[in-house]
């Protein structure tokens, strides 16, 4: 059963109210059903609602997308969130609507009448939608662009989230050239608050992206990247007989696994998934050289558990919403 929101306009008497870490707290048990916030994520939700650009260093599964959600729900308005995936995004905002969150994406895969509805929404004088998920490519856009700025005119506009921030890098392993648009964000909303994140980034890196973003003065936030709940073992693939042999009796071996392998080229990745498949274990490969509805298809079997294992690149990324 879908929550319903809790009373917003009560929650804000003033900055310090909105903040305050009793009604944060009471945000995210209500709407996520954690009792409290892990690692960085009061600090960086905290600065943002001030109005402070963050810089934010997480580990993968360490909770980023908890540092804009909660803020989107704080507070009236629209936080706007960058994503280099069509796939994570549509994932996220399914599983916040699920709890009741009014959340939306704009990609070139929907259908004219959906992206007009979103449209007519943004454009009302009270939009429902709190957190709205779009790509690096749009952003790039004119037309959308104008119309930031008039959402931003207005007084809606209270965040702008910008995940997997590496990518805005040269010096990163994953640049795409699209996030060097992003600069241009500050220029036009010179008053909104920026949240970077992501969960690589050498110094180097995360120099380039405070630079490339212009955030002013930015809180930065580093998390341990130590994972106590995760087992690590090494093994000398030059060792074994048949390392893909080996992989596929270890997860056999885990009995009903959910699990994703990461390999560094997409045709090992092909191979490995038809080979997992051929012994029994349901796979598929995930990586950029398929399409994006592809992608969106082995995302969605994998989550609703039609497949066991995921064999991917580091394109798969970070999926998940805590």
């Amino acid at each position: 059963m879908k929550k319903s929101p809790l009373p917003v306009q009560n929650m804000q008497r003033s900055d310090k109210n909105v903040a305050g870490k009793e009604a944060l707290v009471k945000l995210l048990r209500w709407h996520f059903g954690h009792a409290d916030f892990r690692g960085k994520q009061m600090e960086a939700i905290q600065a943002v609602l001030s109005g402070r650009d963050c810089f934010c260093l997480m580990p993968t599964g360490g909770g980023k997308s908890i540092c804009y959600q909660i803020p989107a729900l704080a507070k009236p308005g629209i936080v706007l969130v960058v994503s280099p995936l069509i796939a994570l995004m549509e994932n996220q905002v399914i599983a916040l609507k699920e709890k009741g969150i009014a959340a939306e994406y704009l990609s070139s895969t929907q259908t004219t009448h959906v992206r007009n509805k979103i449209h007519e929404d943004l454009d009302s004088g009270k939009p429902s939608v709190r957190l709205l998920y779009v790509t690096p490519e749009l952003i790039a856009t004119k037309g959308f662009m104008l119309k930031l700025r008039k959402i931003h005119s207005r007084g809606l506009l209270n965040l702008i989230a910008i995940d997997e921030a590496h990518c805005i890098s040269s010096w990163g392993h994953d640049f795409r050239p699209s996030y060097r648009q992003l600069s241009t964000l500050r220029d036009s909303l010179a008053d909104v608050p920026v949240l970077a994140l992501t969960a690589t980034a050498a110094p180097k890196v995360q120099k380039d992206v405070i630079d490339s973003l212009s955030l002013r003065n930015p809180l930065v936030l580093k998390s341990s990247f130590n994972r106590p709940n995760i087992f690590y073992e090494v093994r000398y693939k030059d060792l074994l007989d048949n390392a893909y042999t080996d992989l596929s009796n270890l997860l056999k071996s885990c009995g009903n696994i959910c699990a994703i392998i990461y390999c560094l080229e997409r045709t090992t990745c092909d191979d490995l998934s038809v080979h997992l498949s051929s012994t029994g274990i349901s796979s598929a490969a995930y990586h950029a050289g398929l399409n994006s509805k592809l992608r969106s298809t082995v995302l969605d079997d994998w989550l609703s558990s039609k497949k066991q294992v995921i064999v991917a690149t580091v394109a798969f990324g970070s999926w998940g919403t805590w």
